[in-house]
């Protein structure tokens, strides 16, 4: 049995799972988003998951292989429960003080969340990606430069002085989030949020000092391309974007010109390149993921961020990869074919 954490309409989810049953191999797909799944039991047997259309219980922990491709269980597996029936104590009620959207109750699941999660990685043998959806950018930059890797000049700062001061050296600044940033869907409409250029009237007023939340600046690099990568266990899988030829996309290639979009082209990474990143995926536990890159005008390859949970059909579509098949593989064998 294969378990693949991840939510409804994960179109790559969707194509491994096909290449998996070709393969006759049995498979569990744990969305966090539905009501299909339920929490049932922890023993010392196992982690057992009910599923409410069929009825049937099922142990994670007999799983040969998983794969945490996204969220995978949410809060709608802890959701069946009578809200009278959440906290009882030597018979005393605590609903009155205490209801499913307390802290309390929203913690108790995070942390049952995490040790099922727990659970499952150190008894299955084969494991693809780790629980984190959001890795820190800030610290990941400090480890990619500590591997090696060139990395942009930045700041943080909390007002205009403060950015005036850093766009003295770095004529042209962009801005972009410590975290995720926005990623929301509200009903038809998809909200985003991209890497911006700061303008030139907010970064050269001095005349009065506006303040703001801390927040990130960057160099603008001059681009000759960049390049997207999918990372497999010590292997990559590159594309080369050139974003550079459009102004639409020439500071964030994620606002795709679909009437004339970027050429892209299979790539090849330097080895010195590869070693670094290899290096760097070790040190964050991690054995999959994307990875953006810039090639900047003097050839130099600086390193951009890490993607944990990875689009790669970006890439695997218009290179040729096929890196649904060789993920379904990997989750069969544990090793790269």
């Amino acid at each position: 049995m294969i378990i693949i954490f991840t939510i409804k309409y994960d179109i790559s989810t969707s194509d491994v799972i096909r290449w998996l049953e070709y393969f006759g191999e049995k498979v569990i797909r744990l969305n966090a988003d539905d009501e299909i799944h339920k929490f049932d039991k922890i023993t010392s047997k196992g982690i057992f998951i009910k599923n409410t259309l069929t009825n049937k219980v099922f142990n994670l922990l007999d799983a040969k292989a998983c794969w945490w491709r996204r969220r995978g269980i949410g809060k709608s597996y802890f959701t069946d429960l009578k809200k009278e029936d959440v906290l009882f104590s030597k018979g005393f009620n605590l609903t009155s003080l205490i209801d499913k959207n307390s802290d309390l109750i929203k913690n108790e699941v995070e942390d049952l969340i995490d040790f099922i999660y727990y659970q499952v990685y150190q008894n299955c043998k084969i494991n693809l990606g780790k629980p984190t959806f959001n890795l820190n950018k800030l610290i990941v930059n400090e480890i990619a430069k500590k591997q090696g890797l060139k990395i942009p000049n930045f700041k943080i700062v909390r007002n205009t002085t403060q950015m005036y001061e850093f766009g003295k050296n770095n004529p042209n600044l962009i801005s972009k989030a410590i975290s995720n940033g926005v990623y929301n869907i509200i009903g038809n409409q998809r909200f985003y949020s991209y890497t911006e250029l700061i303008e030139d009237e907010l970064l050269h007023t001095t005349n009065e000092e506006i303040h703001f939340f801390p927040s990130l600046i960057m160099e603008q690099i001059e681009k000759e391309s960049e390049i997207r990568t999918f990372y497999l266990d010590g292997h990559f899988f590159s594309m080369v974007i050139f974003s550079q030829s459009s102004n639409q996309t020439v500071v964030d290639f994620r606002k795709y010109n679909s009437q004339k979009p970027n050429k892209t082209e299979p790539y090849k990474l330097p080895k010195n390149v590869e070693v670094k990143l290899d290096n760097l995926f070790n040190e964050l536990k991690l054995n999959c993921g994307s990875v953006d890159l810039i090639i900047n005008k003097n050839g130099d390859y600086v390193f951009l961020e890490i993607n944990p949970v990875g689009q790669y059909g970006m890439v695997s579509e218009p290179c040729n990869y096929n890196l649904d098949k060789i993920i379904a593989k990997y989750l069969i064998n544990g090793i790269f074919k």
